[in-house]
């Protein structure tokens, strides 16, 4: 179904910002994203008010909108940019050539503001070391902002005041800020993408699509967990508040029409064809939620979550539309430091290498579908494009998360390190349940296509989901080291010789 989107319309293969990966994967996935970014992204999306463009209702703050409608219109959202709590953030510690005058002023302006609202009791302490002191706790939650400026850094979402859209520093627009006037912190650039590049948005599309064909009480459901989960440290989101409230009751800002968002954004589209995962993904993230654990580690856990069920999506439409058998993912489960399993390695790299084919075979399908008369150059310049913003992604952001291995040099194949693991186990075991290590296999066949064993090898050739081999009788060694890892874990335990279970040992956040 190379020509079904979620919404219908949103995208066209004539459209200036349109590439064949975004048609092909979902409008837009770049290199440069990290997995805090996907998740940040997603849940400021989900936190932010929301209507259905063209049609007359009112915004809602609802975190998915259930109608109808949103199967052929496509939905604008509006965060709430808080600009002078990012400011005071990230200002101080960010690079030198991107910092102008007048967010120079504005910084030590907020800076003044609070150091005259801050009370002192007990502790008699400079009133600027206070707030330096401030400071510093809100940037130690800081995500991967390396070599980022400023206004593109962001933390960890914590709460919903730090879910900060992307924003740009246009010279053009700072120029013509003024330090009387909330241009102070509107005139910046708020619809490029850059670190926060739409993956969020295509895996909140894939919820949204999701939600609307779930049974009753799903949506609902997951509405609550989410605003849970960023509720969990109540302190720094009073502390954020403050922060943006004094520097904008100073300013005047309230003053303004609320009505008027500063920062509008419309989302696009995602191929139909994720709907094959549609009941897992709601399904794997509602049980992640109901997880009681420390609400960073959870967070942290999430991120990794996002990125996996993504990548799932885009290698199952790859593998199916390319009709190949490269869909599964075989995992090498040899620790690190230990010998290797020879064979496992190659056939784990065979696997590997399948599903990157897939995905140049999807591609390549889908440049002669919608690009039937270009030329070899252009053919090639859309590869190379949709190659490195599929495949490279992958490699990139697996390899980050120690998904893929090695780093560096040959033989790339799929593994699973703890967190991971982790998250797989508190995604598809309910807290407090059990389930045979034999029907825990079968869950990560059937929601990720993730095969370990001898068993599960079998089935996916029967499937047509992986090449036909003689003889996988060594993969009962990739078992078996598994098992090891999940005892190691703290997931597995063994009941007599011939049974082992994998438990869920964490209790319900409904408790």
């Amino acid at each position: 179904m190379l020509d079904e989107l979620f919404p219908k319309g949103a995208l066209t293969p004539d459209a200036n910002d349109c590439s064949i990966q975004s048609l092909l994967f979902g409008h837009r996935i770049k290199p440069q994203q990290t997995r805090y970014d996907y998740l940040a992204e997603f849940l400021q999306i989900a936190m932010a008010k929301k209507r259905i463009v063209d049609d007359d209702s009112q915004p809602t703050d609802e975190l998915f909108i259930i109608d109808d409608k949103v199967k052929d219109h496509m939905i604008e959202y509006t965060p709430v940019s808080n600009m002078g709590l990012k400011r005071f953030i990230f200002f101080d510690n960010s690079r030198l050539d991107t910092k102008s005058s007048i967010d120079d002023e504005a910084y030590k302006k907020c800076v003044d503001i609070l150091s005259e609202s801050i009370e002192h009791e007990a502790i008699q302490l400079e009133k600027k070391k206070d707030i330096f002191v401030l400071q510093n706790i809100l940037y130690g939650f800081s995500i991967e902002n390396a070599g980022r400026s400023w206004f593109n850094k962001n933390l960890l979402p914590v709460c919903p005041e730090v879910l900060f859209p992307e924003s740009l520093a246009r010279k053009a627009l700072r120029e013509k800020a003024s330090i009387d006037s909330v241009s102070t912190d509107n005139n910046f650039d708020f619809n490029s993408y850059t670190y926060m590049a739409r993956g969020g948005e295509i895996y909140y599309l894939h919820l949204l699509h999701a939600l609307n064909y779930a049974e009753s009480g799903k949506k609902e459901l997951l509405e609550k967990q989410i605003k849970r989960m960023l509720s969990g440290i109540p302190q720094l989101s009073k502390i954020s508040e403050y922060i943006q409230q004094k520097w904008e009751n100073e300013m005047d800002f309230n003053d303004l029409d609320t009505d008027t968002p500063t920062v509008k954004k419309t989302m696009k589209a995602i191929p139909l064809d994720y709907q094959y995962r549609d009941k897992y993904t709601i399904s794997e993230l509602t049980t992640f939620l109901d997880n009681r654990i420390q609400p960073m580690e959870k967070l942290d856990l999430l991120s990794c979550g996002i990125v996996i069920q993504i990548f799932r999506m885009m290698s199952t439409v790859a593998a199916v539309g390319s009709k190949t058998n490269g869909s599964i993912w075989l995992i090498d489960t040899c620790e690190q430091g230990k010998k290797e399993h020879q064979e496992v390695k190659k056939l784990a790299h065979h696997c590997f290498s399948l599903n990157e084919e897939s995905f140049i075979k999807y591609i390549d399908k889908g440049i002669a579908y919608y690009y039937p008369h270009d030329d070899e150059e252009k053919i090639n310049k859309r590869r190379k494009s949709a190659s490195d913003d599929t495949i490279k992604v992958i490699r990139k952001l697996g390899k980050n998360m120690a998904m893929i291995i090695p780093m560096t040099g040959p033989d790339m194949r799929f593994t699973l390190p703890e967190e991971i693991l982790k998250f797989l186990v508190m995604s598809l075991i309910p807290v407090g349940k059990k389930v045979t290590f034999d029907n825990f296999l079968d869950m990560l066949y059937e929601h990720f296509e993730i095969v370990i064993s001898p068993e599960h090898y079998a089935r996916a050739v029967s499937e047509n989901k992986a090449p036909h081999q003689s003889n996988v009788t060594f993969l009962q060694m990739n078992k078996s080291d598994f098992a090891q890892k999940l005892k190691n874990c703290g997931f597995l335990r063994d009941l007599s010789d011939a049974t082992s279970i994998v438990e869920n040992p964490y209790e319900s956040e409904a408790d």
